[in-house]
């Protein structure tokens, strides 16, 4: 794919041009990077190595774009260079490497370079995909310069990164002990015994074994320099999204499997001699199998509305733990491209065993069709109760909506103006509540395709949206019963996509329509914001002034049933506030007023968004047009801000009801825990128990549960982060040599 320069082919027109070349072995796993297994597998080593040569020569091809200097790979062995296709910017070209000893090496291929007539030649290590684009820049300038003279980078380990001149000095690469931490010195002393002028870089690192790894991951991951570096390091975006994959233990053979090239066309190399993936198959085979029992479970929840066979916490229970072994599966063992149609066939599959059945868990969905209807009436949704005798007119051609509302006599809508905008779009198609349904899981596919997206920025395989997409409180309550819920989830995960993107404006839009669904994504404001940034907080402001304007037309009923909905939930008296409950049968404080409660609520919240501000709000990504950028190793930290704003209102307000934590199962998606996986399985399998029969004394015995799990969830998942049992689970990778 790439040019192979002959040796003694002379091109007069390159004396101007400094060759940057980068001293290279074929990346065959079990041949190169292999002080770093372990840590690392052969494999893992090997695609690693692939990840050095892209950053490496796409910083060289930077600092070539300045004009004077040129590309090359000095490679080993001869035979092997169908191995560097697609790795290489497309302007690199290839020259094979002679002689048997280190230094042989480095002078010979000085020699043949020069030879093809450029006028400089700087050698250059594969092991430093963070060496700063100055240093190169520098030493290009450097030789530019009129007279004789060697460039010299040195590493912090006694080696160097580089040496560049314009003659082939012999001497320079005399009596030196390679491989030791004299090598520079060793260096320095000839050249300065041989008369020639010296011009030394800045000091940089190279990473050859797990040490100079835990560097590389600490500049990188946590923006750490290295405490010698002088000057910033290169970005190093697929050495990045290498250590991201790896700590969150992503697939690493899409690295070694194939090389796609940059310039979008020519034959992959294939690099690993035997891979991994018919384990991917495996994979697949499992989840098959897993996803046919969540199949079956949808249907069985239909058929428990008609009549009891397993009875709603049994089925309700299987589902969670068919969920919890498939989300093991995906995070653990490896997968293949078909993995994350499979998952995405089964969720569809899931959805479609309820989609069509009559909801009957919940009757909101008749107030969302009814919303629509009175809408298209030309009468405003805020004005009148559904049984108020000026919609009489309405009741009789939808009687079976009417029928099926629930505080129909005397509660006005609550939904807010966004919410009611979508009610009007379906019903224009068609006033059911199976259109209003499907609409619900168009709003999933599009929060399915946002959360797929930022999977692949974090450098996390796409099967991951299986935490999502499988979820068995998502196919009951949005395709089951059809909650509006779905619209937030979509609206929330695609400001979180654009906040990702810094697009500010959209940020805010999207932020916006959340909030005007239903009103608690405003919590997340704080987390999407970033500081000195205007215009994503305008925006949701003007999404929420332009909405209520459109229903103006009723005046203050425009808040609908808000006031009634928070007495008859217990919000003013604090009868919801589980917590508030337990501090209240502590002696002494029996008597703890809700204040005191609400206060202790704010300080909470008020903590989170002080480390929203002090993190989140500093943080700026923008997504390089041809890879990943990342500050860390997992979400970025305005997701963990938001998925801890998120979490904590759950907490502190108790719901009673499961679909409110629908919004919680992106976050979970974007950050696994096991904290949060307990909560949403948790309230999932409670309420369909007799625990949840609407009485105080078994809410407050239901909740005692919930949160004591939580409670040991969350001090498991300390023990898990000191002790990562869950790596027992994933197989070491073999290579066949």
């Amino acid at each position: 794919m790439y040019r192979v320069l002959t040796v003694g082919e002379r091109d007069t027109g390159l004396s101007g041009v400094c060759a940057l070349a980068v001293m290279a072995k074929a990346p065959r796993a079990g041949k190169v990077k292999t002080r770093l297994a372990p840590p690392l597998t052969l494999e893992e080593s090997a695609a690693l190595n692939v990840c050095f040569l892209r950053d490496t020569t796409r910083n060289i091809a930077e600092v070539c774009e300045g004009g004077g200097a040129a590309g090359l790979i000095c490679y080993t062995p001869v035979g092997d260079e169908a191995a560097f296709d697609g790795i290489l910017p497309s302007a690199f070209k290839l020259i094979a490497q002679r002689g048997d000893k280190f230094g042989e090496r480095l002078l010979t291929a000085a020699e043949d370079i020069l030879a093809c007539g450029y006028g400089a030649v700087c050698l250059i290590d594969s092991d430093s995909p963070t060496l700063p684009a100055e240093a190169l820049a520098m030493a290009v300038r450097e030789l530019a310069r009129e007279g004789d003279r060697i460039v010299l980078g040195g590493s912090d380990d006694g080696g160097y990164y580089l040496i560049g001149m314009k003659r082939a000095h012999a001497t320079a690469f005399e009596n030196v002990t390679w491989s030791t931490g004299s090598v520079y010195r060793e260096t320095v002393e000839n050249v300065r015994a041989a008369g020639v002028e010296l011009i030394e870089l800045p000091t940089w690192y190279d990473v050859d074994d797990g040490a100079t790894l835990d560097v590389l991951q600490a500049e990188l991951l946590e923006g750490k320099k290295p405490e010698f570096a002088k000057v910033e390091g290169y970005r190093a975006e697929k050495t990045k999204e290498f250590l991201v994959r790896r700590r969150l233990r992503g697939p690493f053979s899409e690295i070694l499997q194939t090389h796609v090239p940059e310039s979008g066309h020519g034959a992959p190399g294939v690099v690993a001699g035997a891979t991994t993936a018919w384990r991917g198959w495996v994979t697949n085979a499992l989840l098959c199998v897993l996803g046919m029992g969540l199949v079956w479970m949808a249907r069985q929840f239909v058929i428990e509305g008609d009549h009891f066979v397993l009875g709603f916490s049994g089925v309700s229970g299987w589902s969670a733990w068919l969920f919890v072994l498939a989300l093991l599966v995906v995070l653990t063992q490896p997968v293949n491209r078909a993995t994350v149609w499979i998952v995405l066939g089964f969720a569809v599959a899931m959805r479609m065993m309820t989609l069509f059945a009559e909801p009957f868990l919940s009757s909101d969905i008749y107030r969302y069709v009814w919303d629509g209807i009175v809408q298209h009436a030309h009468v405003n949704p805020y004005r009148y109760v559904p049984g108020a005798a000026a919609l009489s007119f309405l009741q009789v051609p939808h009687q079976e909506i009417f029928d099926n509302i629930n505080r129909r006599d005397y509660a006005r809508t609550i939904y807010p103006p966004v919410a009611q905008m979508i009610y009007w779009a379906v019903t224009l198609v068609s006033p059911t509540v199976q259109a209003m349904k499907l609409a619900m899981f168009g709003f999933e596919c599009a929060t399915v395709g946002a959360l797929v997206a930022m999977l692949k920025q974090m450098g996390r395989s796409s099967a991951e949206v299986l935490l999502y997409a499988w979820c068995p409180l998502l196919v009951w309550e949005v395709a089951g019963s059809g909650h509006v819920d779905a619209v937030v989830l979509c609206f929330v995960t695609l400001a979180l996509l654009a906040r990702w993107r810094e697009q500010p404006v959209l940020t805010g839009l999207l932020l916006g329509c959340a909030v005007m669904t239903k009103f608690y994504p405003l919590v997340l404001l704080p987390a999407l914001w970033r500081r000195g940034d205007w215009k994503m907080p305008a925006t949701v402001a003007a999404v929420c002034v332009v909405g209520y304007a459109m229903y103006s037309s009723a005046g203050m009923l425009v808040l609908g049933f808000l006031g009634g909905y928070s007495q008859e939930e217990g919000i003013n008296s604090g009868s919801r506030f589980f917590l508030l409950e337990l501090a209240q049968r502590v002696r002494g404080l029996e008597h703890l007023p809700v204040a005191a409660y609400l206060i202790f609520c704010f300080a909470v919240m008020g903590a989170i968004f002080w480390w929203c501000w002090k993190f989140a709000t500093v943080e700026s990504i923008v997504p390089h047009p041809s890879a990943i950028k990342l500050r860390m190793s997992g979400p970025p930290e305005f997701v963990k801000g938001a998925m801890m704003l998120a979490i904590a209102m759950m907490l502190l307000f108790s719901p009673h009801y499961p679909w409110y934590i629908l919004w919680l199962i992106p976050f979970f998606a974007l950050a696994p825990n096991l904290p949060l996986l307990v909560y949403l399985m948790g309230m999932f399998y409670l309420c369909t128990t007799l625990l949840a029969d609407g009485t105080a004394a078994n809410g407050f015995i239901l909740n005692e549960i919930l949160y004591g799990g939580l409670v040991i969830a969350f001090v498991l998942h300390l023990v898990m982060r000191r002790w990562p049992v869950l790596d027992l689970l994933r197989p070491r990778r073999q290579v066949a040599l």
